[in-house]
């Protein structure tokens, strides 16, 4: 008998939506559908760089309970084997969206996903994921940029596709960084406390 699997479409303030689906075995798979807001980044990336991404879910806590019941209940025993990804002539999502920035990191907390492993045939550059919170806020929302993630279409069944890859290891780390609150907004160094 065939393993259930479980869903989560996950709606995007700025259009279309992110697809995450689990059957409890070797992590959680990741898509894009109908993606509106394409990044205009300053310089232009080259070579097979796929197009930058990003936007807002609306709503964090069913991406949080999808991520917490993977990690809670998914075997220990993977029974698919995963292939790292990897990037190739461009740089990684961390540096094409500035988040290691102090001034970045001043107002947001990130998680990046930076190859995530794929499944399936695969062709360009390695899909990534950067979720971001705004610090010192309790938000139902949260923000995102994804790069090389296939594109899900409507009628598709999510299980059946290549995809991109969350793994149990990396699942983890983001339940966790889920559940944490998003911490305290950050000073600038060498700023005389008050």
């Amino acid at each position: 008998m065939p393993t259930p699997t479980h869903v989560l479409a996950a709606p995007v303030e700025e259009g279309g939506e992110l697809v995450f689906a689990h059957s409890l075995d070797s992590g959680i798979r990741v898509w894009m559908r109908g993606l509106t807001r394409v990044i205009d980044e300053r310089p232009r990336p080259q070579g097979v760089a796929a197009p930058l991404y990003g936007g807002t879910i609306r709503d964090l806590e069913p991406l949080r309970d999808f991520v917490a019941d993977f990690v809670e209940h998914a075997v220990d025993d993977p029974a698919g084997s995963l292939s790292p990804g990897r990037i190739r002539d461009t740089r990684a999502i961390v540096a094409r969206t500035a988040s290691d920035s102090l001034s970045s990191r001043m107002h947001f907390s990130y998680r990046a996903m930076s190859p995530l492993h794929t499944i399936g045939p695969w062709d360009g550059a390695a899909a990534e994921l950067l979720l971001s919170r705004v610090r010192g806020l309790q938000q139902r929302h949260i923000g995102f940029f994804v790069t090389g993630l296939p594109e899900l279409p409507a009628d598709a069944v999510p299980d059946t596709q290549a995809t991109a890859v969350i793994s149990r290891e990396r699942a983890e780390y983001l339940a966790e960084y889920l559940e944490a609150p998003a911490g305290q907004v950050l000073h600038h160094l060498g700023h005389a406390a008050t």
